[in-house]
This record gives C-alpha cells, sequence and structure tokens, in this order.
C-alpha cells in the first residue's frame, strides 16, 4: 500500500507541507490568544469546558465561535445562529475560488481535504507564495494543519482561566482579532488596486458596522472589495 494514490499521507509533497507548516508558525502567537479569547468568552456565556473544546475540535473557525458563543448567550435561535454562522464563514467559498485559479486540476491531497483545512492564515500565506512565484496544495495543506494544534491547545487553556476571571471583557480582548487579520492583510497589498480594494472593504464594512451586525458587515464589505476587485481586473485585462 506504500504507494497507493489513495492514501494522502504518502503522495502529496512532504517537503512542502513542511514549508507550508514552518511558515505560519508566527502567527501561533496570534492564534493562541485567539483561542484563548474565545474560550474565556464561551466560559462567560454558559457553555461547558467540553461545550468550548469540542466546538473548536469540530467548527475550527474562530469568528463564527464566537459568533455563535455571543448568540447562545442571548437565547437566540438555532435558525438564527446557523444563519449567522453561514454569513461568516461564506468568506471561504471566495477562497476557494481565488485558489481555484492557481490550484492544478487535480491536487495531492485532494481538493476535499485541502478545503477542509483552509483558514484565514493558510489561505494568507498560500495565495501570498503563489504570488511570490511558488505556491503548491501540500504548502496549502502544510499551512492549514500547522495552525489547529495551537488553537485547541489554546482553547483548553482559555477554559481554565474563563473559571478564574469572572470579566472577561476587562482583558481588552476584543483587540486579537482584528490585529490577527490585519497581519495576514498587509502582506498581500502589494499594487494601487490592491490598496484601493483594501481602502474600500474597510470603508464598507465601517459603514455597515454601524447599522447592523458583525455577519452581515463581514457579508456586504466582502462583496463590494470582490466586486470592485473584478471590475478592476477585468478592467486591466480589457486595457491590454
Amino acid at each position: 500500500m506504500t504507494g497507493s494514490k489513495s492514501n494522502i499521507f504518502l503522495t502529496f509533497d512532504r517537503a512542502e507541507f513542511r514549508r507550508g507548516a514552518v511558515a505560519v508558525l508566527p502567527l501561533w502567537m496570534g492564534a493562541f490568544p485567539f483561542a484563548v479569547a474565545y474560550a474565556i468568552v464561551a466560559r462567560a456565556k454558559g457553555l461547558s469546558a467540553l461545550e468550548t473544546i469540542l466546538m473548536s475540535l469540530t467548527v475550527s473557525a474562530g469568528a463564527a465561535q464566537l459568533a455563535i458563543v455571543d448568540l447562545v448567550g442571548d437565547n437566540t435561535g438555532a435558525a438564527a445562529i446557523l444563519g449567522t454562522v453561514l454569513l461568516l464563514n461564506l468568506r471561504h467559498v471566495l477562497y476557494g475560488l481565488s485558489l481555484n485559479e492557481v490550484l492544478p486540476a487535480r491536487t495531492e491531497p485532494p481538493r476535499p481535504v485541502l478545503a477542509h483545512v483552509i483558514s484565514d492564515e493558510s489561505y494568507g500565506f498560500t495565495i501570498r507564495d503563489y504570488l511570490d512565484g511558488r505556491g503548491s496544495p501540500a504548502f496549502l495543506f502544510g499551512s492549514g494543519v500547522s495552525i489547529f494544534p495551537s488553537f485547541y491547545l489554546a482553547t483548553a487553556l482559555g477554559t481554565v482561566i474563563g473559571q478564574i476571571i469572572p470579566d472577561s471583557e476587562r482583558l481588552g480582548l476584543d483587540f486579537v482579532f482584528p490585529l490577527s487579520f490585519l497581519a495576514l492583510l498587509l502582506p498581500l497589498l502589494r499594487k494601487r488596486t490592491d490598496f484601493l480594494v483594501g481602502v474600500v472593504a474597510a470603508l464598507i464594512a465601517l459603514g455597515l458596522s454601524r447599522v447592523t451586525s458583525g455577519g452581515l458587515t463581514i457579508l456586504g464589505s466582502t462583496i463590494g472589495a470582490a466586486t470592485l476587485g473584478a471590475a478592476l481586473r477585468l478592467r486591466q485585462e480589457t486595457a491590454r
């Protein structure tokens, strides 16, 4: 079975996997406090330690997990929770569409496996690697898998801290989340159009945040910025 193409752990490029795994190690410092903050908030909202840890193991999406615990704490219905999480995670569809342009038709590991490990961090590093003229499915796989141990360990630690700290808001942990996303975004802004799309996304998000919920804010700014980016790209290609 050593040469079996069905075994994804034997067929992908291990050197590229290791390169991807090592590349995201600096972001462990961001993912760790992110997950700790999530766990503290979850415990403050009434979730048990087991529920808090299981959500990280099964959902593995920090923004969605925070939305869930906030909604559960407010006794929101299941349909509203599912709808909010869907809106928050629609960006992963855009991640997939973006990577579809650079990934080969057949990948090792297979595309469903790669889709499962895509996160904000792994996408950011992989697309930057492709922009640098490198990039590979194995790199994406390594960068995606690498971030999980830190997130899971930090969640477990946060459940313990959450039992000790009565008021998690005093820690100012809200700043962890936007800063971690900003660290992923800045290296990708290389052209004037990149900066323009980024500024437009920020302005849309700022405006929507004053009148609607977090899920709709993310969705609206994503769609607006993606539409602008697609229009600018089409204009550039037409001008050639």
